[in-house]
């Protein structure tokens, strides 16, 4: 759950590798802004989606669909699949869920719902 007042400017939900850069100084978008990483950004939109090209408000609740073994992302809001966002995902490697946020005290949930549970490692 992301509410939309706590998304600030540069806001991105999606995936990455462990590669991925885990903070920048300035306003820069973290996901989807190198090869290791994947994601949608919410205030502009940006991403190649079967949505129109209207403003598109996005909700508080998004469900990121991934399935590893076909190589693809892509999300769900108000129960209807935006479409795949992202194919030819590489394979064998670690994907995590990431998001992207520049806006101070933003307060962002995420919760897994299925597939094989992950491990925990302390």
């Amino acid at each position: 759950m992301w509410k939309p007042n706590h998304r600030g400017s540069h806001a991105v939900l999606g995936i990455s590798t462990q590669n991925c850069p885990l903070q920048a100084s300035g306003y820069n978008v973290l996901v989807g802004a190198d090869s290791q990483s994947w994601g949608w950004e919410l205030q502009s939109n940006q991403l190649c989606l079967e949505v129109p090209d209207t403003p598109f408000p996005i909700p508080e609740r998004i469900v990121m669909v991934l399935d590893a073994d076909a190589g693809t992302l892509g999300f769900v809001v108000d129960n209807h699949f935006l479409g795949i966002a992202f194919k030819n995902l590489p394979r064998g490697v670690e994907l995590f869920p990431a998001v992207s946020s520049v806006r101070g005290g933003a307060c962002i949930r995420l919760r897994y719902l299925n597939g094989i549970k992950p491990l925990l490692h302390f």
